[in-house]
Parts: structure tokens; C-alpha cells; sequence
């Protein structure tokens, strides 16, 4: 009796741990379960909220970005309309400025053109102005003069070249037709040759 009574404890005591087994093996399972629904569904919910995040942060960016490119659009246009004035003034610096002339003058207008540049020479220095027809100074006068003018060579009367100072000559050109008259300044510039300074447009 002594030995089944035993018996039965033991298998009593072996039941209770084998639950107590069980218990901890099925508490250690859902641990398990529960880690590994942690490790890849909260890593890939993490990715979507990290996806979302740098949605949110790229779409927060995007205003920004915007924001910047219109700064910049705002500066390039700032920029341009800056850059416009000062084209605008190198332009208006550029432009023809015609002066009314005085009506006691027998100048009906006064032109001045700042983009006038010598006309090149092929003399050397020192320069010396000479007034001969058959010098290659007198050539490169008029080559001025028709450059200022507009008027070509051979639509021209030279009606007077004469000295106006140090490197400096005037002259009183027409076309053929005589339609207008013109008295044309202009300036020796060293190693460059003649540059109109002004026209004059007379009165007829």
C-alpha cells in the first residue's frame, strides 16, 4: 500500500510539474509570438510610420521647397529686375541722347551716342593731325565721320575738316542730296584712332 501510495505522489508531483512545464512552455511560446509579432510587425509598421514620417516631413519640406524656389524665382527675378535696371542703364547709358539745340545756334539738335568707339588707325604713335586730302590722317577722319553719321563714303560732300584743339578735328559733312547737314566732332584716342564725340545736326 505504502508503495502505491508513493507511486501515486510521484505521479502526482509529476503531473504538476509537466502542467507547470506546459504552463511555462506555452507562457514562453506566447513571449516567442509576442517578440516576434513585435520584431516584424512593428518593424514594418515602423517603416510605414518612418514612411509616413518622412511623407510628412517631405510634404512639410515641399511648402519649404516651394517656399524656396519662389525665393529664388523671387530672387532671379529680383536679380533680373536689378540686373534689368542696370541693363536698363547700361542701355540707357547706351542710347543716343539727343539734346534740342539752341535756336540762336543754327544747331537744330545735338546727338550723342556713348557707344561710339575709335574707329582703329593704322598710324603710329605719336599721332600728328594732318589736314592734307591725300593722308592717310584725312582717310581715317572721315571713316569717323561716316561711322558717326551713318552716311556712306561715297553719299558724302565734305563740305569742311578743320582743327578743334590737341587730337581733336571737326568736320561739316552732307549726303548728295543735301538733304541734312551734320558738323561732326571728333577725338584722337592713342593706338586706337578717331572717335566721334558729337554730331551736330544744323538747321538748314
Amino acid at each position: 500500500m505504502a508503495n502505491m501510495h508513493s507511486r501515486f505522489e510521484q505521479r502526482a508531483k509529476r503531473r504538476k510539474i509537466n502542467r507547470l512545464l506546459n504552463v511555462a512552455l506555452a507562457f514562453v511560446l506566447l513571449l516567442i509570438v509576442f517578440f516576434s509579432w513585435q520584431l516584424f510587425f512593428a518593424n514594418d509598421s515602423e517603416p510605414n510610420q518612418a514612411s509616413e514620417r518622412k511623407t510628412n516631413v517631405a510634404e512639410a519640406k515641399k511648402p519649404k521647397d516651394d517656399q524656396v524656389e519662389v525665393e529664388i524665382g523671387g530672387a532671379l527675378q529680383n536679380n533680373n529686375e536689378t540686373d534689368q535696371p542696370s541693363s536698363e542703364q547700361t542701355k540707357s547709358s547706351q542710347q543716343v541722347i539727343e539734346t534740342a539745340g539752341d535756336p540762336a545756334s543754327g544747331v537744330e539738335k545735338e546727338i550723342v551716342d556713348p557707344s561710339w568707339q575709335p574707329i582703329g588707325t593704322t598710324q603710329s604713335e605719336p599721332h600728328v593731325t594732318m589736314f592734307d586730302e591725300n593722308s592717310v590722317d584725312w582717310k581715317e577722319m572721315l571713316d569717323a565721320v561716316s561711322y558717326a553719321t551713318g552716311l556712306a563714303r561715297d553719299n558724302m560732300i565734305v563740305w569742311f575738316i578743320g582743327n578743334n584743339g590737341p587730337n581733336k578735328a571737326v568736320a561739316t559733312v552732307s549726303p548728295k542730296d543735301k538733304s541734312v547737314k551734320y558738323k561732326v566732332y571728333i577725338a584722337w584716342v592713342e593706338h586706337q584712332g578717331w572717335k566721334p564725340e558729337k554730331i551736330e545736326q544744323l538747321k538748314q
